[in-house]
């Protein structure tokens, strides 16, 4: 998700292309090249046809462009009307591919943010339970260090608890991105090297399948009861995200009844809000999708763009000859690249074939596993006793007489 400053010069810039306009629109650049030549050839063709036409002048001539023999010829007639409607379609263009850049990076960004929310509530939720949680009095594997409770008779198990929460809130958060279709799909870098039949998108759904959940329950990340009760529910699999996120958050209400978890009337009003905000992050990811951009602003455009870098050669001709080759590449890569850039940025899951840019969601679970697993666990179940405030009960002073 992130590169350094540092690392981009002028030469660095050059040399990588994965990603980047170069890889986008390189052919799109040739093939101007390519049609720019074409008109060159043909307007010295068509000169060397006309009356009064200086003989065994080269094709890149300036005496083609300059003479005044073609003043009231049809064909450089043609390429002068051109040249004025290419330089009032070339203000629209910038206008509206600026705008639409811009809006499409909002997007991406409000995506992806969206997606780091997730994982900031499920972090807070985890540190508010793993903090709250009942501490025991006996010392643990470190000298001096407290770890959760849990009693003889098995009625407050506060280390149970901890493993409860995190665990649903991680399968909730793993169950979210396997049913939202994603290109990353977490087993390699790219689905190159796997079955041509094969969809990364396929990971997800098979997942949330019974044989998906046997297999989480054969990695303990799910009982078989869990597992049961799922499919008991008869939501659809899609729906199994928000079964787990309820379950972690009646676990954690009713240890506040029961002991395990430690706290008043503010500790149960943060972890109701935090669930209820990440309910709405996992909203917020639909909603983004079902009003990213209206296609017929998208096909408007994409049609403006084509246009003004397909008559390029013909309008530049006349005022570069050519050298119209090079600036019809560089328009090319300069008007597509920012088209192709902008999709790239709208399919913020690479879905739609434009991967460069996608939200690597095998990272995000990765690294919302690891926050909910390890970092606030480990941290809360080793408490050093100079940091542990023993509670002494208030007595009331007496009254001097």
């Amino acid at each position: 998700f992130t590169f350094h400053i540092s690392s981009v010069s002028s030469l660095s810039c050059y040399d990588h292309s994965e990603g980047t306009i170069k890889q986008m629109t390189w052919r799109s650049a040739v093939f101007n090249m390519v049609w720019a030549l074409a008109v060159n050839l043909y307007a010295h063709h068509h000169y060397t046809t006309v009356a009064g036409a200086v003989e065994n002048v080269a094709w890149y001539s300036y005496e083609i462009r300059q003479s005044q023999i073609i003043d009231n010829d049809a064909f450089f007639d043609f390429l002068k009307s051109i040249s004025v409607f290419w330089e009032y379609n070339l203000t629209l263009v910038i206008f509206t591919l600026s705008f639409f850049v811009n809006q499409a990076y909002v997007y991406w960004k409000s995506v992806y943010f969206c997606a780091r929310a997730q994982q900031g509530r499920i972090n807070d939720l985890t540190m508010l339970v793993t903090a709250g949680a009942a501490r025991s009095n006996e010392y643990g594997e470190v000298d001096g260090a407290t770890g959760y409770m849990t009693t003889a008779t098995g009625d407050v198990d506060s280390k149970k608890l901890v493993m409860d929460v995190t665990r649903f809130l991680r399968m909730s958060h793993a169950f979210f991105w396997a049913s939202t279709p994603t290109y990353s799909d977490g087993i390699l870098q790219d689905g190159n090297s796997l079955d041509e039949y094969y969809y990364a998108t396929q990971i997800g759904p098979s997942l949330l399948s019974p044989k998906g959940l046997e297999a989480l329950v054969g990695c303990n990340q799910l009982t078989q009861l869990e597992m049961d009760t799922l499919i008991d529910t008869e939501l659809s699999p899609s729906q199994y995200p928000f079964v787990l996120l309820e379950w972690a958050m009646l676990r954690a209400t009713s240890a506040l009844r029961t002991g395990e978890l430690v706290g008043g009337q503010g500790l149960e009003d943060n972890l109701l809000r935090q669930f209820t905000q990440l309910r709405a992050e996992y909203f917020n990811i639909g909603d983004y999708a079902s009003g990213r951009m209206p296609m017929a602003y998208m096909i408007l455009v994409e049609i403006i763009t084509d246009t003004l870098v397909f008559s390029a050669p013909l309008a530049l001709y006349l005022k570069l000859g050519p050298f119209t080759i090079i600036a019809s590449a560089f328009a090319a890569l300069a008007f597509r690249g920012l088209l192709e850039l902008s999709k790239s940025f709208l399919d913020t899951f690479g879905i739609e074939g434009f991967k460069a840019h996608n939200i690597r969601v095998d990272v995000l679970v990765s690294e919302a596993n690891f926050g909910a697993s390890q970092r606030w666990v480990k941290a809360g179940d080793k408490l050093p006793s100079e940091a542990r405030v023993t509670v002494k009960p208030k007595t009331r002073a007496k009254e001097s007489k």
